[in-house]
Order: C-alpha cells, then sequence, then structure tokens
C-alpha cells in the first residue's frame, strides 16, 4: 500500500498477532510435551512445523492481499467449496468412520476446513449485495441457503463436528447485518430442533422401560425411522398448527397469520432435520451424548476421555505439575491429549495460571477481530470480521467446555493450541484476511 510519499505503509495490528503468537507458543510446547510419549512422535512434529510454515505464509499473504477480491470472486470461491466438498466424498480417505480427508503423495488435508471459511467469505458477500433487504424474511432464508449445500455435504462424509461452526457462525453474521430478530428466533429454533432431537431420541433409548410405559414416547421414538409414522407427523403438526389457528380466529385472537404457518413449517423443518442428522450419527459420535447424558453408564468407554481430561486439569493446581512432567497425558490416560483435549494438558502442566493465559489471549484476539470489524471500511469487511469472531469463539467456548465436562464430547479442535494442520493453516488464514480488513481500513492507497 502506498502513501502520498509513495512508500510502502503497512498497518499492522500487533495486539491481533501478539495474541496468534502466544497462543502458538503455548500450543506447540503443549504438543511436545503430550505427543512425546507416541511412536510417531517425529511424524507430528514435523507435520505441526510444517503446517505452521504453510499457514505463516498464509497469513501474510492474507494479510497483504486485499481482501474485497474476495467479494468480487465469490461465486468463483463457491463453486471451488462445492466442487472441492464433491471431490472429498468421490475420492476421500476415511479415517474414524469419516470420509473426510484428501490425500496427496506428501500431505493430507481436510476439506471441511477450508470450506467454512469459503462460505463464511460467500456469504458475507451475499448479505453485502441485500442489506437494503435485512428486514425481510428472504435475506434469512436466502443466507440459509448459501451454507445448507455445503452443511449438507459435510454431514454426508459424516463430519458432525465439521457442521457445528456453521450455525453460530450463520446466526451471528446475520444478526451483525441486521436481520429481523424474529426471524433470526425462527432459525435458532429451527437449529436447536435439529441438533437437540438426536440428544432426546438418544437419552430416551437409554430408558425403555419409560418408552414403553407410553404409547406418546414409544411413538416418538418411532419418528427416527422415517417411514409412514415420520410422514404422519409431518402432516398432524400442519394440520395441528392450522386448527389451532382456525380456533384462535373463532375465539377472536387477532394472531398474524405468518406466525401460524411459520411455526408449522418450522417442527417440520425441524423434525426432518432431526431425523436426517440421527441416522447420519456414527456409534462413536452417538455414545458421546451417552457419556454426556449419563456419564456413569459407560464410566470406562464412552465418558472415559472427559473424566481423565477433569482428573488432568484439576491436578494441575495452581501452577501445574511443569512442562514434560503431566502424569495422566505422558502415561497415556489421557486420549487424543495432542489434538482435541490439549487444554487438558496445558491444565495438568501450566496449571490454573496456563488455563487463565490461554482464555486470556483468546479474549485479546477476539477483542483485537471485533475491533477490525467495528474500523473496516465496508459492510463487507464488517460481515466477514464478525462471521471470524463467532467462529472463534464457537471453537473455544465448545473445546473448552468438553474438556470441563459442560458440553457433549464434539471432537472440536482448539485453534493455535490443538494439534491439526488443516485447521492451523486454515486458521491462520482467517487471521490473516482480519488483518487485512484492519490494515485496509481506511482509503489511503
Amino acid at each position: 500500500m502506498k502513501s502520498e510519499h509513495g512508500f510502502i505503509r503497512v498497518r499492522v495490528d500487533w495486539g491481533l498477532v501478539g495474541a496468534m503468537l502466544g497462543l502458538l507458543a503455548i500450543g506447540t510446547v503443549a504438543i511436545l510435551s503430550a505427543a512425546s510419549p507416541l511412536p510417531y512422535y517425529s511424524a507430528i512434529l514435523q507435520k505441526h512445523f510444517l503446517a505452521l510454515g504453510v499457514g505463516t505464509i498464509l497469513f501474510v499473504f492474507g494479510m497483504g492481499f486485499n481482501y474485497q477480491i474476495f467479494q468480487d470472486q465469490s461465486k468463483v470461491i463457491y463453486a471451488l467449496v462445492i466442487l472441492i466438498m464433491i471431490a472429498v466424498l468421490v475420492f476421500g480417505e476415511t479415517q474414524r468412520g469419516t470420509k473426510g480427508w484428501l490425500k496427496f503423495p506428501f500431505f493430507s488435508f481436510q476439506p471441511s476446513e477450508i470450506a467454512r471459511l469459503g462460505t463464511l467469505l460467500v456469504l458475507a458477500n451475499f448479505l453485502d449485495r441485500r442489506a437494503k433487504s435485512s428486514h425481510r424474511v428472504s435475506y434469512v432464508l436466502g443466507a440459509f441457503g448459501v451454507t445448507l449445500p455445503v452443511m449438507a455435504l459435510i454431514l454426508m462424509e459424516p463430519d458432525f463436528s465439521g457442521i457445528l461452526p456453521m450455525f453460530p457462525m450463520l446466526l451471528a453474521m446475520l444478526y451483525c447485518g441486521g436481520a429481523n430478530l424474529a426471524h433470526l428466533l425462527a432459525m435458532g429454533s429451527y437449529g436447536a430442533l435439529s441438533f437437540a432431537l438426536p440428544l432426546v431420541w438418544t437419552m430416551l433409548s437409554l430408558n425403555p422401560d419409560l418408552t414403553q410405559s407410553s404409547v406418546i414416547l414409544e411413538s416418538f421414538m418411532r419418528l427416527r425411522e422415517f417411514d409412514v409414522p415420520f410422514l404422519i407427523a409431518i402432516g398432524g403438526i400442519l394440520l395441528g398448527t392450522f386448527t389451532v389457528f382456525k380456533l384462535m380466529r373463532a375465539l377472536r385472537f387477532n394472531a398474524p397469520t405468518p406466525i401460524f404457518i411459520v411455526a408449522g413449517v418450522i417442527l417440520s423443518a425441524g423434525l426432518a432435520s432431526g431425523v436426517f442428522v440421527d441416522h447420519q450419527l456414527k456409534g462413536y459420535q452417538r455414545n458421546r451424548f451417552v457419556a454426556f447424558l449419563v456419564p456413569e453408564a459407560d464410566p470406562r468407554g464412552a465418558a472415559y476421555n472427559v473424566r481423565q481430561a477433569q482428573v488432568a486439569i484439576g491436578s494441575g493446581g495452581l501452577w501445574g505439575k511443569g512442562v514434560f512432567s503431566g502424569t495422566q497425558s505422558r502415561l497415556g490416560f489421557l486420549p487424543e491429549r495432542h489434538t482435541d483435549f490439549i487444554y487438558a494438558v496445558i491444565g495438568e502442566e501450566m496449571g490454573f495460571v496456563g488455563t487463565m493465559a490461554v482464555l486470556a489471549l483468546y479474549m485479546l484476539l477476539l477483542w483485537r477481530i471485533v475491533h477490525a470489524a467495528r474500523v473496516a471500511r465496508d459492510r463487507y469487511g464488517y460481515l466477514v470480521c464478525c462471521g471470524m469472531a463467532a467462529v472463534t469463539a464457537f471453537y473455544l467456548l465448545v473445546n473448552v467446555g468438553m474438556c470441563l465436562g459442560l458440553v457433549p464430547v464434539a471432537g472440536v479442535p482448539l485453534p493455535f493450541v490443538s494439534y491439526g494442520g488443516s485447521n492451523l493453516a486454515v486458521t491462520l488464514l482467517s487471521m490473516g484476511i482480519v488483518a487485512s480488513v484492519y490494515s485496509r481500513r481506511h482509503a489511503f492507497y
């Protein structure tokens, strides 16, 4: 970027960079410690530092690249996202029951990571172009229509954890884009039904006596079969909504007609999506629900990871046991210690001080992303930063929450800290785009 004097001016948000470097430093030390007892330790280190190097290049590229070009090429980006997600379903490699990786001679990567970022950039363009119609329901439905194909393709892998960040990203960007709160409530209700129904069905399946003693609960459980009872339930919801509407009109309650129509559609669509999500869940994913709902049902199986994570965090005390001295992680009691449960390793080895340092750095990071959104030169940059903040906050809350047993285990990494080449590289690229929005906050080139 050239100033009026002709030399290059670079506006760097050093607060953002400092938060990233702090998290990367803590994460790298934790990975070195947690993975050291593993037989493939050297391979983990090579992949981590390779991803760190690639991610650094992507961050510099994203910061120096004019983010507005992503808006101009949104159609191309969207087409590439769809193609890459179809490619992984056809040519992808299956790991742990999920066909979610594309493997090449020297590396492999997870397309759902780049698909999430691409969808965010496309969605920001969609919302920006239709800012004048933000009060209409078409604004919300159109945004949902943009993300739905990508979410469906991710769910077909099936990668349940890959689809989770899409909903908070969508809702946050719609809210920041000025969508009607009633419309957002309707969409939030649909999303809640879609993900809550599998949880409820799993809970009821753990209590067969309860379902057998109730005709209503037994019928509700049979809806999982997606057959004639399911179709009858859909029709019943629509008919019941219409009946309530007529009854209220007869009693002269002047409720707007669209409310009843929307309520019937949300219930029906939520039930249909809930059945679809329930059918896509693998056995190990369903066991995570069991571990969250009834930890004592399988303490050595589904609930084992969370219990060990809680023991590790609790045993760290104030200052921790010291790096490379954590017994839960180094002796192998804590599974997935260098990936999903890296926060528990930090709690054990660096103590309360280490975990609070991680949270403080994330608060600084989120503050700088929000600040970049506030000073963005255009609505597109503002919406992009809003989406980035929502995704980052979601990852933080879910990963820390599952280590503490507050939310079900979802296989969600802790950005900058967990081991994972695809997530690290894409996260650094995402922050590079945020830095680009910040550096171009004033038109001076």
